[in-house]
């Protein structure tokens, strides 16, 4: 019960702050004695992990939607989605859900922030597994104000000084109390200093989360590809140096990762469908439980206005290198619809599923891959390309070789990997699933708005979203 009373308070949670970094909603009653036990404070981080699959969250808005219609995988013709994929991002149409992702994502840091205080105020002896609780908090925290960081504020590069010392809030407590916000540079400080803290405290996955993965969750510590685990720890690390620019601490975390040996790439014959809104057992560190992803996906490119892919999305696959007359096995996660002139990304939607729930014999983890495996090959590439070209060509070819192309050692006529190469995979491999934009605005690329047809000049305006007026208001 305590579990459900939870999950409800953080669905309903906050709305009648006068300010969204008030984290500790004026409404909410919680139970003092849930951190009490064991089962409280697990209760507890399920909550927060059930509020992570929110549509405005890595439900829909922030995993995907936004994300590819920015980077120009996805197009949308509707009112809303035109502006978004002009990358008009001050757009009025665009307001309402701007501050809602904010929102969501702040309330979700207030909930983790109460658990990494009661955690806190109690003896490391007071629970069985207390450091797994306190390190997937912190991870959890670290990882959400990343995204934001993202998303809000301008990139480390930025030659805007006065955007760089305002960033976004790092918020650590849990009272009512307006954080301010931090740099920058120390949002970054904050976020790896969570991180490396939580790697110390997840060190019993070395041995709970086994290299074979079946899926089945008999208590809180198994499963644990669905839980912000050790492994996603050090990702997430490697992932926030990549986008941070220093590449040599990324490739540091993203080789721990590889050297765990506790993710492989799945055969070519399972790359169709293997994070068709479930987690792969194979490839997935960490991914968001969630039944309803599937049905948001589907839902959009069937509604009214049709989202369709990019027009050169079908180019992207096409390689003489390839296999199946020169198309690589990524190329089976879309399909073309010659009635309707549309494109669908099969990639993200488990027909099976939403044709019969209860099809499957065996487990299947439904929900949002957050982070898998061959991001730690792309990273250790380009990390690698300068100082060891044939190296980084071994780390590449992990993954091209996986999706059955030839290997850019063995092409015909022979040519050295270049980082243009890397980008173009890493755009391959993650089409749809909100990653491309940020590969973007990491260089500052100009983008060529579709819909517009225009291009736009790389440059902070195109790059970030605005803090919502009602926070900016309330200070």
């Amino acid at each position: 019960m305590k579990k459900i009373i939870y999950m409800l308070l953080i669905a309903s949670c906050g709305w009648s702050c006068d300010s969204f970094l008030d984290v500790n909603p004026k409404a909410e009653v919680i139970d003092e004695d849930m951190f009490s036990t064991a089962s409280g404070v697990e209760d507890a981080l399920y909550g927060v992990y059930s509020a992570l699959s929110n549509s405005y969250l890595y439900g829909n808005y922030m995993s995907v939607y936004y994300p590819e219609l920015f980077a120009q995988n996805f197009v949308d013709d509707g009112i809303k989605g035109t502006e978004i994929g002009k990358l008009n991002m001050g757009d009025l149409m665009m307001e309402s859900d701007v501050m809602k992702m904010w929102k969501q994502a702040y309330t979700a840091i207030g909930y983790v922030n109460n658990i990494i205080i009661n955690l806190e105020n109690k003896d490391e002896k007071a629970f069985k597994h207390y450091n797994i609780y306190l390190g997937e908090a912190l991870g959890l925290r670290a990882y959400l104000h990343f995204d934001l960081l993202r998303y809000y504020a301008v990139h480390v590069t930025s030659k805007d000084e006065t955007a760089k010392a305002h960033a976004i809030p790092y918020v650590t407590t849990y009272e009512f109390y307006v954080t301010p916000f931090s740099s920058v540079t120390e949002v970054y400080d904050k976020i790896i200093q969570d991180l490396e803290r939580a790697i110390g405290l997840l060190a019993d996955d070395e041995s709970l989360m086994e290299a074979e993965r079946t899926g089945h969750a008999a208590d809180f510590v198994s499963a644990r590809e669905t839980h912000f685990n050790l492994y996603a720890a050090e990702a997430a690390l490697a992932r926030v140096y990549w986008m941070k620019g220093d590449l040599k601490n990324a490739k540091i975390y993203a080789q721990k990762v590889i050297d765990s040996h506790k993710f492989q790439l799945v055969d070519k014959t399972e790359v169709e469908s293997m994070v068709q809104s479930k987690l792969s057992f194979k490839e997935t560190i960490w991914g968001i439980y969630t039944r309803d992803f599937g049905t948001s996906m589907k839902n959009l490119f069937i509604r009214s206005t049709g989202i369709d892919l990019a027009s050169d999305w079908e180019d992207l696959y096409l390689d003489n290198q390839g296999a199946e007359e020169g198309v690589d096995y990524r190329r089976f996660w879309f399909d073309v619809d010659p009635d309707k002139d549309a494109t669908t990304c099969l990639k993200l939607i488990n027909y099976e599923f939403l044709a019969d729930p209860n099809k499957y014999d065996e487990p299947v983890i439904l929900g949002v891959n957050m982070i898998r495996i061959p991001e730690m090959y792309y990273i250790m590439a380009e990390a690698l390309l300068e100082e060891n070209i044939d190296l980084a060509t071994d780390y590449m070819d992990v993954v091209v070789e996986a999706r059955g192309m030839v290997g850019f050692k063995d092409r015909i006529p022979a040519r050295q990997l270049t980082l243009d190469d890397i980008m173009k995979e890493r755009r391959k491999e993650y089409y749809g699933e909100g990653q491309e934009w940020f590969c973007m605005k990491r260089q500052n690329r100009d983008v060529y708005s579709i819909i517009g047809a225009v291009t736009l000049p790389g440059s902070d305006k195109i790059y970030c979203l605005p803090v919502p007026e009602e926070e900016m208001n309330a200070r």
